[in-house]
């Protein structure tokens, strides 16, 4: 898509190398990532969303989540 701006491969790499961190980071604390939230993290690879893309999507994904979770209203 022109004009749309989407990750280098080098942002790419820089991405993935630091996710092995927060891996690793969140493992201290008990935390690990379902195989859902990974392949969520797959997928914006693949799409080579932008950071803000990136958070958005992150986002809309904890609130469809939440709604699933939500009590129907009486």
């Amino acid at each position: 898509m022109p004009g749309k701006p989407r990750l280098t491969d080098i942002e790419l790499a820089e991405i993935r190398r630091r996710r092995l961190g927060v891996r690793v980071a969140l493992a201290c604390e008990g935390l690990h990532l379902t195989s859902e939230e990974e392949a969520l993290f797959e997928q914006m690879d693949r799409e080579r969303l932008t950071p803000d893309e990136r958070a958005a999507r992150i986002i809309q994904h904890v609130r469809a989540k939440r709604r699933k979770k939500a009590p129907a209203s009486t």
